[in-house]
């Protein structure tokens, strides 16, 4: 979490004044009603910012550890919830209400973290309506400080989106070419996440995700100047047949 808000200050200084975490005991009240221990990741989490967490979490609606989530577990009928093998994390605003949630059961390598999944409530949602999003939940938050933290800042965007790799070009072997492309153009690309990728340059910054599965790629591009993003634009569309949306 030091990390996350290293870049969250970098990107919007003064953020740590603007976040508020919960309390030890608040979590301990969640996981017992959860019944089971909570991921360490997600305590820090919950501990640096579960109260307040700025505009990182401003697209989601419902976090608080205690006021939300374990209201949630309390008096939600059973059939409503998925198995506890699914911590709820994140409420999601849209229309059809796919939640965030972590799948215990699928660890990540990082240490005490979890795979994202996405779900509504509902009867066996879990089995029909489920959809694997990040690999951990650190992951999950590093892209949302580019997305919804930095990129909103300069004033010019485009989004591109590859469905399949059986769509793109035969000279485009993976992300790794996509990857090679952006540092051509003179983005430096950050440490972590390794999985989904952020690249920043002075006048610009890229998000780029990649499904679990590997399945094709998105990425969001912010730029200051509308000239150079149109040129951007006709470099990408060139090399790698991926689409505006």
């Amino acid at each position: 979490m030091d990390e996350l808000l290293a870049l969250l200050e970098r990107y919007t200084p003064g953020y740590g004044d603007r976040i508020r975490g919960v309390k030890n005991w608040q979590l301990d009240d969640l996981e017992d009603v959860f019944g089971r221990p909570l991921p360490g990741f997600y305590r820090e989490f919950a501990l640096m910012m579960g109260q307040e967490g700025g505009s990182l979490l401003a697209h989601v609606k419902t976090y608080h550890p205690r006021a939300d989530i374990t209201e949630i577990y309390e008096v939600a009928p059973p059939k409503e919830l998925p198995p506890r093998r699914f911590l709820f994390v994140f409420g999601d605003r849209s229309m059809d209400a796919h939640h965030f949630w972590l799948d215990l059961e699928a660890p990540t390598e990082e240490q005490d973290d979890c795979q994202v999944v996405r779900m509504p409530f509902g009867a066996d949602a879990w089995r029909t309506s489920i959809s694997k999003v990040y690999i951990s939940m650190r992951e999950m938050l590093f892209v949302w400080a580019m997305r919804y933290v930095y990129l909103p800042r300069f004033p010019h965007h485009s989004d591109y989106l590859l469905l399949s790799w059986d769509k793109a070009p035969k000279s485009l072997r993976g992300a790794e070419d996509v990857v090679l492309l952006f540092e051509r153009l003179g983005f430096n690309r950050l440490d972590y996440p390794r999985h989904c990728l952020l690249f920043e340059r002075d006048d610009a910054s890229i998000m780029l995700y990649q499904p679990i599965d590997g399945s094709g790629l998105s990425i969001k591009v912010g730029m200051r100047e509308l000239t150079e993003l149109r040129r951007f634009q006709a470099i990408i569309e060139d090399n790698t047949g991926m689409k505006k949306y």
